[in-house]
């Protein structure tokens, strides 16, 4: 049977043929910033020998377009989706294991699918500008995506990651043993929840706002929208890309909103100066992540911080880690999504902190590290 797509007097190619012409076809959309539909694509093609050739290449194209595959290795449940190739993509579980999920496209595909996916989410993605990080929806998940360009690989391969967005915040038992800390948001403490990318950290301090008095005025801040707060009486502040709208410049205007707590979304630049201004002028019940490989060495890294972006030089490093002992009160440490150890800080002597395990070591001697 023949199928005349094109000419009636055109002659019919092979699904091959066919399915050359259609990548051709659509990188040429692309190219023009647009995906285009089914219907129009159809308009576009040569004559086929077969409805089953034609039936290839609509499937080729919706696979590439509509992604029902992604669908159901999303479906699989993951904190976390790795897509590094075809054959070595992953999917973290919220136990921390990884499993090897197979994408079923082919190698010449690959940076077609992405690229797709950076245009439907309306990105700029390219040599020029190979990272970028966005938030989307996909069959009804919500995830932060982040695509990196083949161009920054010496193998020339782009890769994709989605972090997965829980609509409602996890149980606090999924995290291990934490009714301790659940006490020390009750009671108001200054802490820290430490860990490696991926451990949990902001999983856990989404879950951990939950225990917050409802009456409580809370300042979120943030530089990509991630935690999860049901409370009324919320502020929520989502820093962008000028000095004015800077972590830094949100953390201080935010000490004059008379906030019961305020909670900083991830510590890792100019935020440490407002933050430990904040502790050290008696605002309680403050909260942040960090990046760490251990709770103590949070401390260390906080200390860091202050002293490469506080322009203080008549402030020691000495100092520094005295003025952090003496208003944070605890360290969190996170591990493949657990709650390994919490730390009680005590104090310093001479730039070394003195702290004691307050919770995941039977030792409760004190340590001067």
């Amino acid at each position: 049977m023949m199928l005349g797509l094109f000419k009636e007097d055109e002659r019919p190619i092979t699904r091959d043929q066919a399915l050359i012409f259609a990548r051709r076809l659509l990188i040429s959309s692309l190219n023009k910033g647009s995906i285009p539909k089914w219907e129009d694509f159809l308009r576009e093609l040569p004559s086929l020998i077969s409805p089953d050739d034609l039936e290839s290449v609509k499937s080729h194209f919706i696979r590439l377009t509509e992604w029902p595959f992604l669908e159901n290795i999303l479906d699989l449940g993951g904190t976390e989706f790795f897509f590094h190739s075809p054959e070595t993509s992953q999917r973290l579980h919220l136990s921390g294991v990884k499993e090897r999920v197979t994408v079923p496209l082919v190698q010449e595909d690959w940076q077609l699918w992405l690229e797709i996916i950076s245009i439907h989410f309306n990105q700029n993605w390219n040599v020029e500008n190979p990272f970028v990080s966005f938030y989307g929806e996909l069959f009804g998940g919500h995830y932060r995506i982040g695509l990196i360009h083949a161009s920054t690989s010496p193998l020339g391969v782009s890769k994709m990651i989605l972090r997965s967005l829980a609509q409602k915040p996890h149980p606090l038992g999924a995290f291990g043993e934490t009714s301790f800390i659940e006490t020390l948001v009750k009671e108001k403490k200054n802490f820290l929840i430490a860990g490696s990318t991926g451990s949990g950290k902001t999983s856990l301090l989404t879950s951990l706002l939950q225990g917050c008095d409802p009456d409580e005025h809370i300042i979120i801040l943030e530089d990509t929208y991630e935690i999860l707060c049901t409370l009324d009486h919320q502020t929520r502040l989502l820093a962008g890309d000028s000095e004015k709208t800077s972590l830094k410049a949100y953390l201080s205007y935010s000490l004059r909103l008379t906030p019961d707590r305020i909670i900083l979304g991830e510590m890792r630049s100019h935020e440490v100066v407002p933050f430990l201004m904040a502790m050290n002028t008696g605002h309680r019940g403050l909260m942040a992540t960090i990046h760490s490989s251990s709770g103590i060495d949070a401390l260390h890294r906080v200390a860091m911080l202050f002293g490469i972006y506080g322009n203080a030089q008549d402030l020691s490093y000495e100092k520094t880690m005295d003025l952090l002992c003496r208003n944070l009160e605890y360290v969190v440490f996170m591990e493949n999504k657990k709650v390994k150890e919490v730390i009680k800080v005590l104090g310093s002597d001479k730039g070394v902190p003195f702290f004691e395990n307050a919770l995941g070591s039977n030792n409760a001697d004190i340590f001067h590290l």
